[in-house]
């Protein structure tokens, strides 16, 4: 096991360890071996590996010895730097206190702002001097992913599409930041982390500042990031809401120009240019970013939530449309962006009849569970034109909404920027339905609603969402477009490197309940599941449980940032997911289903991450030697081709390309 010395200016601060991982509960204290500095923080946090450095702190990926599962969590040590003076080396401290109590007020009530573990300071003696020195520390919650910073010096820039979702985002997050009485200060793209399933997480509370009185405002300190932080508080002045918002605005022009601050200010005529450099088609997201980008912050909206009113208008209902007459509906073209209409508002249904549909569909002929090489047949392509790049597919300019399945998260986000950068006139948004949890089902039947203009799936469409859509006079077609694999992921402690099908099915079944009936450890198991209406439980349900209902003491999570969460602080956790999107995480382990590895072998360590990960066994999962092996599909309404050109699009060259590259297998 490596350990990592956090003595600012330790010359040798790599420690291994091989044998700790078999004493690491009891082991009183070791020291590094270069410069003596303790590498077991108050006497639980072990810092593992260097994740960064900026503003006045160092962060390291550590494990929480007091902890049954050695739960993953980033250390963060003060590390002001030397050219601060006296009084802004006081201010940097305070800031960094203040950090701790923001993350413990706030974290803990919101689930995109990580959580405070503990806040210390530990004091050592100096190797050459023999003086006492004294260290803060912060411990938080690790979140798996990648920041907005690291994003774009990947990408160049990103679509509008994904920039507005990130500012919806990020300003739900301030607006509860705001209305519990504080001030961020430091909004920019390396503050701001998304995980793999496209949820954002708001980082480095260290600069927030408490906000008191009825002004709603505070003196600056004269602590932030050039380029970002508004006139206000650059001069030293009050700080606002309002404030943020503008460093938000900033960031959101960096991401869709992919230019530095310095080239999109004009400091002659004290003015954003950013206009110069990218043309939004979404009138209501550029007068957004003009209103937030404005010098004086009275002329900006006061709150986050006057930003979020003008972004996400609210859709008049229509009138019910007359029920479909008994002859054959004629196709009707798709409408174009300018002119498509309000999408029709549905009434939600209760989830008890969600589950009375998937019950008659799963136990009466849904058929789309045929098995293996069935569902591994490509015939369905036969019909689907074959382009090489994005560009050679002539798709019609607009905007156009689409949904479903939490297993096309990584789509999203990697592939459809590229396919809006090389096709300007297109707009992807996503859509999330409302008060119930995105999946294939939910999509398919978004898209039946009209709220849809195609759905993303993890599976094919049942004969019950075939006759329901025929009855409103539509007709629904599914479109393969990759395959993909079926991960099982355990707690990282649990010894077990394989389980065949039927030991997944008596685990899901209720039929085990403790690994050691699995010649695994004494431990109860923790079974865990996505809703029942995602594709990927059905596939479970039909692949491996024969058709049987999971047991009621299935653990159920919302996401697949919830359940990964779950398996990583819960011994003798196990969860099935897409494989692209848990393969590769750092707190929990793949492993094979009947001596099938999930993952590309040979199998990478959890000690190495995150610079090193796993990643899917592609191969695997295209000849169909790894058993849960699936395709994912485009489901189209036949008379809007936009949902068939989509599909194009994933199936050109480019697009398989780009799909192998994030963890699907190629079609094509």
């Amino acid at each position: 096991m490596q350990l990592h010395c956090t003595r600012p200016g330790c010359s040798r601060p790599v420690n291994f360890h091989p044998d700790l991982k078999d004493s690491i509960q009891t082991a009183s204290q070791l020291f590094c071996t270069n410069c003596g500095m303790p590498l077991i923080l108050r006497g639980r946090y072990l810092p593992q590996r260097l994740l960064g450095q900026g503003g006045f702190g160092t962060a390291y990926y550590a494990c929480d010895r007091d902890t049954p599962t050695l739960r993953p969590c980033v250390v963060k040590l003060f590390q002001p730097s030397a050219q601060l003076n006296q009084q802004q080396l006081q201010i940097a401290q305070k800031l960094f206190a203040r950090e701790a109590e923001v993350l413990e007020r706030l974290g803990n009530q919101h689930p995109q702002i990580p959580d405070l573990y503990a806040y210390f300071p530990i004091v050592v003696k100096s190797p050459s001097s023999g003086n006492d020195e004294e260290y803060f520390y912060l411990v938080q919650e690790f979140i798996d992913g990648e920041d907005l910073e690291q994003i774009l010096e990947r990408r160049g820039s990103l679509p509008e599409g994904a920039v507005k979702a990130t500012l919806i985002s990020t300003l739900k997050v301030l607006e509860f930041v705001h209305s519990n009485g504080a001030i961020h200060r430091d909004i920019k793209p390396s503050n701001i982390m998304k995980t793999v399933d496209n949820q954002l997480y708001l980082l480095d509370f260290g600069a927030v500042k408490q906000v008191t009185g009825a002004t709603s405002s505070t003196r600056s300190t004269g602590i932030y990031t050039t380029g970002y932080a508004p006139p206000e508080q650059v001069t030293g002045g009050q700080v606002f809401p309002a404030s943020d918002l503008y460093s938000l605005a900033v960031t959101c022009i960096v991401l869709l120009t992919g230019k530095e601050t310095a080239e999109l200010f004009d400091s002659y005529s004290n003015q954003w240019l950013w206009q110069k450099h990218v043309t939004l088609k979404d009138k209501n997201l550029a007068l957004v970013l003009d209103k937030l980008l404005s010098t004086s912050p009275k002329d900006r909206y006061s709150r986050a939530q006057e930003a979020l009113t003008v972004l996400i208008p609210k859709t008049p209902q229509p009138k019910p449309p007359s029920p479909p007459p008994a002859t054959t509906i004629p196709p009707t073209p798709i409408s174009n962006a300018a002119t498509l209409p309000p999408a029709k508002p549905r009434a939600l249904r209760p989830q008890w009849m969600l589950g009375i549909a998937l019950l008659v569909v799963l136990t009466t002929g849904g058929g789309w569970w045929i098995r293996q090489k069935r569902l591994l047949d490509t015939s369905q392509l036969s019909a689907i034109s074959s382009a090489a790049k994005f560009t050679d597919i002539d798709v019609p300019t607009g905007q156009f909404t689409y949904g479903g399945s939490t297993t096309w998260a990584s789509i999203r986000g990697a592939i459809d920027p590229k396919i809006e950068q090389a096709l300007p006139g297109l707009q992807l948004l996503y859509k999330e339905p409302v008060n119930q949890a995105p999946g294939s089902s939910i999509g398919i039947q978004m898209l039946i609603d009209g709220e849809l203009d195609f759905a993303q799936t993890s599976r094919p469409l049942t004969q019950a969402e075939k006759q329901q859509a025929r009855q409103q006079g539509i007709t629904l077609q599914e479109i393969p477009v990759a395959i993909e694999g079926v991960a099982v992921v355990l707690h990282t402690e649990l010894p077990l490197t394989n389980l065949s099908q039927t030991n997944l099915r008596d685990i899901y079944i209720g039929r085990v309940n403790n690994w050691q009936q699995l010649d695994g450890p004494d431990l109860p198991i923790m079974p865990i599941s996505r809703d029942d209406t995602g594709g990927t439980v059905m596939f479970f349900r039909q692949s491996v449980l024969d058709g049987e209902a999971l047991a009621p003491n299935i653990q159920r999570s919302n996401s697949t940032t919830e359940a990964l969460r779950l398996t990583a602080d819960t011994p003798g956790a196990v969860y099935f997911a897409s494989a692209p999107e848990v393969i590769g995480q750092c707190t929990v382990k793949p492993i094979s289903i009947d001596q099938q590895p999930s993952y590309q072998p040979p199998y990478i360590d959890l000690g190495n991450c995150p610079n090193q990960r796993n990643q899917p066994n592609l191969q695997g999962f295209a000849s169909g030697d790894y058993p849960l092996t699936r395709q994912i599909y485009i489901v189209a309404n036949t008379a809007a081709p936009i949902g068939r050109l989509y599909a194009e699009l994933l199936l050109s060259a480019e697009g398989q390309t780009a799909l192998n590259e994030i963890g699907f297998a190629q079609l094509r």
